[in-house]
């Protein structure tokens, strides 16, 4: 029995395009819907992009409300892990003004400094310092047991960041 060229280069088209649209629809209805819908529930940020590859899952967001963004982030970073399996989770903040980067730049040695030696209690001095000193609108920072949230806002630029308290800086840093 002879096969033809045609069947099968079409068999293997057909298989093909099954493949690929099987691998697709599986990233958009069971990856890439669930993470969109977990971020359309935030009250505190909005999605600015979402980014799916093979081993790693970028999010950007907008924050819009400072102060209840950490207890949102912590639940989207988990509920994202667990969507992702293997792959890497990233969750990165879009508010990046220029100027607000600027004054954050000027003082995060100091706040590295307090952040390194465990000396939280100095945080909203830094911050009041910087609100005072910058003449900004709002400058704020939130704790919780992994990170520090970091808001810095004058007039309608703002900027806000993520410092980690990783266990492993910890432990070095008083090694």
């Amino acid at each position: 029995m002879q096969l033809k060229k045609s069947t099968i280069g079409l068999s293997l088209v057909a298989t093909l395009a099954l493949l690929f649209g099987g691998w697709f629809l599986y990233q958009k209805m069971e990856i890439e819907e669930p993470i969109r819908a977990e971020i359309g529930q935030m009250q505190s940020a909005t999605l600015g992009n979402l980014e799916i590859n093979k081993d790693k899952i970028q999010i950007d967001v907008t924050v819009t409300k400072p102060d209840a963004f950490p207890a949102e982030y912590r639940n989207l970073l988990a509920e994202t892990k667990k969507i992702a399996g293997e792959k890497e989770v990233v969750i990165d903040i879009d508010n990046q003004s220029t100027t607000m980067n600027d004054i954050w730049q000027s003082g995060q040695f100091v706040f590295t400094e307090a952040v390194e030696l465990h000396e939280y209690s100095r945080i909203p001095a830094l911050m009041e310092q910087w609100k005072k000193g910058n003449q900004l609108d709002e400058a704020s920072a939130l704790m919780d047991d992994e990170n520090i949230y970091v808001y810095l806002k004058k007039g309608t630029e703002d900027f806000y960041t993520i410092i980690s308290r990783s266990i492993e800086k910890e432990v070095t840093a008083r090694a």
